[in-house]
């Protein structure tokens, strides 16, 4: 009985790590003997590299936060690598389509999205992949370009009809992607990413070298419900390999604590170049469960700073007080797309467009990982905003 018993359970665990989890015998060998990496002991207090827009275009790889054209939080990051482009949602409005095209245009000039993510069915994260409409026609992201694969949400607790009938954002989201398909575009979900099935991957290179690649991670919430749309969240990791060395940059769309915990339990997270913080810089989001392994040299928040858009308590304002108070600790280069402009009760930009990127000057003779911002490159806590409405803790480091 007891050999019966070993049996089962070696059974269950090999079900469930090689079969249910999709691991592979490297993976248990890494959890079992985990790297021993020396973990830096306070915040990144470097600089980012200052560079120039003239150099973005020919980067190797440039990852694009695309500053709202609305008083509003949302998020649309553009990465390009070579003739490969990829776009991470397109928020936070309908009518901020058209603001979108027009950057995009600038870099995606063949018309052609190769991957569109769409991180969860927000409409701050959905509302330009429908755009607005014409003459019955939209005009967003999913009917504007040629599109190779959708990586979308799995789950969603969203309605397609309002309570008097009528179609919602979402039911029009699900209209576009029909769309997008019909012309030709392969639809996925992240979880079908990650267990590699019906045509989805895992991993995505982005260049003919494989040395840079978009990584689906595992959140816990593709399988599982959750009472906030949030934690629906795709995940995703891009790396660039770059001899013994490696950038990367990590998204999370939305994701809130409870799917930041899973998150780390479920992936092998490394130390990250980049982040791009989690909800906007919310209070629920950047915990330190996942900062604490991150350890985030660059963070960028993609919102409205200052700006009460949901009418919610004043600590929750983007970006939170909270958020500060943990990042803090590990770095201080944090950017911020747009803010509130008080006087006009309109917005105007802090950083405005920002874009890091590796790539060098012609006077240049080797490639570094760079930050260049449309407005300024001012890290958040030494805008005249912060100093007004923040407070950076005196414990971690900063003034």
């Amino acid at each position: 009985m007891i050999i019966l018993l070993i049996i089962a359970l070696l059974a269950a665990a090999y079900y469930y790590w090689f079969i249910y989890k999709g691991k592979t015998w490297d993976d248990l060998l890494a959890m079992l003997n985990p790297p021993q990496t020396e973990q830096p002991g306070g915040p990144n207090t470097d600089p980012a590299v200052t560079g120039d827009v003239a150099e973005i275009a020919a980067a190797d790889m440039s990852v694009h936060f695309i500053a709202p054209s609305v008083k509003a939080s949302g998020d649309c990051t553009l990465i390009k690598v070579g003739n490969t482009e990829v776009l991470i949602d397109a928020g936070p409005t309908q009518g901020n389509a058209e603001a979108i095209k027009e950057y995009l245009d600038v870099y995606c000039t063949d018309g052609v999205l190769e991957y569109v993510i769409v991180t969860h069915g927000d409409s701050d994260h959905i509302a330009g992949m429908v755009g607005t409409s014409s003459g019955g026609k939209y005009n967003g992201i999913l009917y504007s370009y040629e599109i190779g694969t959708v990586i979308q949400f799995a789950r969603t607790n969203l309605k397609t009809e309002t309570a008097a009938g009528n179609p919602t954002l979402y039911s029009r989201y699900c209209t576009a992607i029909e769309y997008a398909q019909s012309q030709g575009a392969e639809i996925y979900t992240g979880l079908q990413c990650w267990n590699n099935e019906d045509g989805a991957q895992r991993t995505y290179y982005l260049n003919e070298a494989q040395t840079v690649s978009m990584n689906i991670l595992y959140n816990y919430y593709y399988e599982h419900e959750s009472g906030d749309e949030n934690n629906y969240s795709v995940c995703m990791l891009l790396t660039q390999q770059i001899g013994d060395e490696k950038i990367n940059c990590l998204f999370t769309g939305d994701l809130e604590k409870e799917g930041e915990e899973h998150l780390v339990e479920e992936n092998e997270l490394p130390q990250v170049d980049l982040y791009k913080a989690g909800h906007h810089g919310s209070e629920t989001s950047s915990t330190e469960a996942l900062l604490s392994v991150i350890r985030p040299r660059n963070t960028v928040v993609s919102c409205c700073a200052g700006y009460n858009e949901y009418g919610s308590a004043e600590e929750n304002v983007f970006p939170t007080q909270a958020f500060i108070d943990r990042i803090s600790a590990y770095t201080q280069n944090i950017y911020v797309t747009i803010m509130w402009d008080e006087e006009t009760n309109g917005y105007k930009d802090m950083n405005g467009d920002i874009v890091f990127y590796y790539g060098k000057s012609e006077s240049e003779t080797e490639k570094t990982f760079k930050l260049w911002c449309s407005e300024n490159s001012t890290i958040l806590k030494d805008t005249e905003w912060f100093k007004a409405n923040r407070v950076w803790p005196q414990t971690t480091g900063g003034e």
